[in-house]
């Protein structure tokens, strides 16, 4: 079998699968006798997205959000947008991202859903408490009846029994007429009642069909998404953007929207956390086709096991990756080397001191992005012998120097707090 030669210079959406191909050849075979064991695989390449918010005819990317606000930055300011404003402009842009972090969602679930005035299902319930209320009166109306009829017998028979010209007769006979009053209110008041149960008004059938009716039309109005998400490492600043994509009811395919739902949400562990967002003002009778969840931390995009185009790297690989994309980006030009923002994981700063964190250190980078040694100076003439600081500072990931598009070596200035 041919030996995989090394990966050329690729588009960005050929990487992921240039990474792979060794191992794919490889897959199922036992590791010859003396071979180094496989490399942890603790980074994931993904395709991840980003928003950008128009303001004054220009996108800004959105550097977080908070509450119900997106934060932009327009030069050194920072500016918050609302998000539920649906008059804000919105771009969209995917790319290839590379995380350390991968966070889990279970039992995803995406579609149509009906807002509250809207849903067959809550009318039905209604129109039955309403029947169920309309008993209730016609029961109270029949037993008011019974009682005024029991009434009136016990009149009539005192009538009966009261001679003409008694002292009290007159006293009878009006108590008489108030039962018989009484009677033929009850008497109305059952009637009507009766009437009433008895029409279309109050009749459950008739608004369970109308309910199977509607279900069917699917006139839905909203639509929702829910899921449980848990991380091994504790996101303390944490948002969800979902993208909800649909088609109008009468438009022709090819014409396909999108609804973008950005909030910030509570910290997220090891526990499962349950996320429930049911939203309206969706047009009634759309289509649903499809939804992508993305969760951010502080800003920046986590993986997830729902994450497209995902890959999982070996930290080689992962280097390997920065490399080309950053050669891939860079095409022809010169470039310092530099330190990945974002690429060193939190629980190292807490080796530091506040000195060594915000003290510049001077990165001498090989070709392939690896640190070669840490200096204290530019000039790369004193060396750093700091041993915490160098352990951190190797954790971090470098993009290497390049000369008119080619990677050569470099030193790149670094200050381990802005990593």
């Amino acid at each position: 079998m041919r030996t995989p030669q090394p990966c050329p210079l690729l588009r960005l959406g050929l990487i992921g699968l240039c990474l792979t191909v060794p191992y794919l050849h490889g897959a199922g075979a036992k590791p010859a006798p003396g071979a180094k064991p496989a490399e942890d695989k603790p980074y994931v390449l993904f395709l991840g997205t980003d928003l950008s918010v128009q303001r004054d005819k220009k996108y800004y990317r959105v550097e977080n959000v908070e509450g119900s606000e997106f934060r932009i930055k327009i030069g050194k300011k920072e500016f918050f947008v609302p998000t539920r404003n649906r008059r804000t402009g919105l771009k969209v842009s995917h790319s290839l991202k590379l995380a350390d972090t991968s966070v889990k969602i279970d039992g995803l679930y995406a579609g149509p859903a009906y807002t509250p005035a809207n849903d067959p299902v809550r009318k039905m319930i209604a129109a039955s408490g309403a029947a169920g209320g309309a008993a209730a009166v016609q029961d109270l109306a029949y037993g008011r009846m019974i009682a005024a009829e029991i009434s009136l017998g016990a009149a009539n028979l005192a009538v009966s029994n009261t001679p003409e010209g008694s002292a009290s007769r007159p006293m009878v006979v009006a108590a008489q007429q108030g039962a018989q009053a009484e009677y033929n209110a009850g008497a109305m008041q059952a009637s009507a009642a009766n009437d009433a149960m008895l029409s279309q008004q109050y009749d459950t059938a008739a608004y369970v069909h109308k309910m199977n009716l509607e279900l069917d039309e699917g006139n839905h109005d909203a639509f929702e998404v829910s899921f449980k998400v848990s991380s091994p490492v504790e996101l303390d600043n944490p948002h969800m953007v979902i993208l909800f994509k649909f088609r109008e009811r009468d438009a022709k395919p090819g014409t396909e929207g999108m609804l973008i739902h950005a909030e910030a949400i509570d910290r997220i562990g090891s526990n499962p956390k349950h996320i429930r967002v049911r939203q309206g003002g969706m047009p009634q009778g759309f289509k649903y086709l499809g939804c992508e969840v993305h969760i951010f931390n502080r800003g920046k995009e986590v993986a997830t096991n729902k994450s497209s185009k995902r890959v999982e790297l070996s930290r080689s690989e992962a280097q390997q990756y920065l490399v080309i994309e950053h050669i891939g980006a860079n095409k022809g030009k010169t470039a310092p080397a530099l330190v990945v923002p974002g690429t060193l994981p939190r629980e190292r700063l807490k080796e530091l001191t506040l000195d060594q964190m915000n003290r510049t250190y001077y990165a001498r980078i090989a070709p392939d992005g690896s640190l070669l040694d840490l200096f204290a100076d530019e000039s790369c003439s004193l060396k750093i012998d700091d041993a915490a600081a160098r352990a951190v500072v190797a954790e971090a990931f470098f993009k290497p120097a390049l000369v008119k598009g080619q990677p050569v070596e470099g030193v790149a200035r670094v200050r381990v707090g802005e990593i």
